[in-house]
């Protein structure tokens, strides 16, 4: 089923692509985890599309797709909805005589993702309040001006810059801890 003619539906592919990338790092950064962090991705293209003809040509494209990912996040958070519980396959074989190739040495999307950030600073920001850690990963993470992440979160710009900085004040606090401690 169409929602655009074709010239609709290839703008929007036009101004998506280049934001699916950080879409998808920002996901995985609010979720922790990875199968989740797919999941709001692709709902939040699904929904940014199937409403883009609500979009005002001449605004902020990233920060309309911020919005509509934040939006999904929170409210999956609100609903209490966590992702089912998974199991592996090959648990679910034991005792079974079929043989199935090893899997691969490492999960894809995690070897896309490692190295994004080390592993202190991001306990770091995984110990931050919500709300804090929103803040942070749209400003510092994703590189948003202020007020695209005003925006995205639907606060005043005051209140993101002040997220921001106690966000900042309690990972640097987090961070020299552990310095102190090896």
């Amino acid at each position: 089923m169409s929602f655009f003619g074709r010239g609709k539906r290839g703008e929007f592919e036009r101004m998506a692509k280049p934001f699916v990338k950080s879409l998808y790092h920002a996901a995985l950064r609010l979720t922790r985890q990875n199968e989740w962090a797919e999941d709001l991705t692709q709902d939040t293209l699904i929904r940014a599309y199937e409403r883009f003809d609500l979009f005002q040509s001449g605004t902020n494209f990233r920060a309309w797709m911020f919005t509509i990912l934040m939006h999904i996040y929170l409210n999956d958070c609100e609903r209490g909805k966590r992702r089912p519980l998974t199991t592996s396959f090959d648990t679910c074989l034991e005792g079974s005589t079929w043989e199935f190739p090893a899997p691969p040495e490492s999960d894809p999307a995690e070897l896309l993702t490692s190295g994004l950030l080390d592993d202190q600073l991001q306990a770091a920001l995984d110990a931050l309040p919500e709300e804090f850690r929103l803040a942070v990963i749209l400003v510092d993470i994703e590189d948003m001006a202020y007020q695209e992440a005003a925006d995205a979160l639907h606060i005043p710009i005051g209140t993101v810059r002040s997220r921001v900085s106690r966000g900042r004040a309690q990972m640097r606090r987090i961070l020299t801890r552990k310095q102190q401690e090896q």
